[in-house]
């Protein structure tokens, strides 16, 4: 006889769905890049198994790591990296990676 206070076992969208990984793929996985510092979100955010993961944060490296070759080797547009299929590192246009710091060091 089942237990029926039993709970269901949680599993994570990706397993439930069965969706496959792919480093080119980078609309799926700039949603587990955070947008403003480029760090990848931690699992009590994403709600991934262990497993998924730990493939997640390889192939954003993967990705990033194409990325950054695909640009050395050719221009240095953000633009044609993602439409290549490549994740940059910076996630800022570059007109703005020069601008003057918010806060001003006033004690050394």
């Amino acid at each position: 006889m089942d237990d029926p206070y039993k709970k269901t076992k949680k599993r994570c969208f990706l397993c439930e769905h069965n969706i496959e990984l792919d480093y080119k793929n980078v609309r799926l996985l700039s949603q587990f890049v955070s947008p403003y510092t480029g760090r990848i979100y931690g699992r009590h955010i994403t709600g991934l198994c262990i497993p998924m993961q730990k493939r997640i944060s390889k192939l954003i490296t993967r990705s990033r790591q194409f990325g950054k070759q695909f640009l050395a080797s050719q221009c240095a547009s953000t633009d044609i990296a993602y439409s290549t299929g490549f994740m940059p590192f910076e996630n800022k246009e570059t007109v703005f990676l020069k601008d003057p710091r918010i806060t001003v060091k006033t004690h050394y």
